[in-house]
């Protein structure tokens, strides 16, 4: 379980590096509200390559938590706009994609705090 948290979190900090860019190019947003995504991001890849390579789980723990936070509050926030007006189908998909994102976070948290380390 922790190789596979290990492998989901290097992919998964991977594309959310690549998406936070592709979805800002042209129009960022203030610092703090993209800077977040890639210190998510470079916990995720930094916890997985740390696991991959037989080190502490230490970091992938870290990162995962760290994203699923982050993702938790992003999720509800769009959630609250969904559910209190009209809104375009732009941001109605952008929300469900935050929610399975949500929910990759979840599990890659709660497959790195149950799955055991190698022992040298």
């Amino acid at each position: 379980m922790l190789k596979i948290s290990a492998w989901a979190a290097v992919l998964f900090g991977s594309a959310l590096a690549v998406l936070e860019a592709v979805r800002n190019w042209g129009d960022w947003q203030w610092w703090p509200f993209w800077v977040v995504d890639y210190v998510a991001a470079g916990l995720l890849v930094l916890g997985g390559v740390a696991v991959l390579r037989g080190r502490s789980r230490h970091w992938l723990g870290a990162g995962w938590g760290f994203a699923c936070a982050m993702f938790w509050m992003s999720y509800f926030g769009h959630l609250e706009g969904l559910l209190g007006g009209d809104v375009d189908a732009r941001e109605r998909m952008l929300t469900q994609i935050i929610g399975a994102m949500f929910a990759v976070t979840i599990a890659g948290l709660v497959l790195s705090l149950l799955g055991r380390e190698r022992r040298a």
